[in-house]
């Protein structure tokens, strides 16, 4: 199965992995979960998954709060 990574801001692809079903769960992902989070994981019709994450640049250029 292909998991697909995609930034969440600029919808750039992150990168791509070909997982065992065994490997998605070790992540904490079940492919065949009816229940998943909508907003963070999305499944094609193919059986492919979009997990849907930040890019390192859309992380940088972020603003940082730091707690006073």
């Amino acid at each position: 199965m292909r998991a697909t990574y995609i930034c969440d801001c600029c919808g750039a692809i992150i990168g791509a992995l070909s997982l065992t079903e065994d490997e998605l769960r070790q992540m904490g992902i079940d492919p065949r979960a009816e229940d998943q989070d909508e907003a963070v994981i999305k499944t094609a019709p193919a059986g492919d998954l979009f997990i849907y994450s930040l890019c390192e640049p859309c992380v940088d250029s972020m603003p940082v709060f730091e707690a006073e």
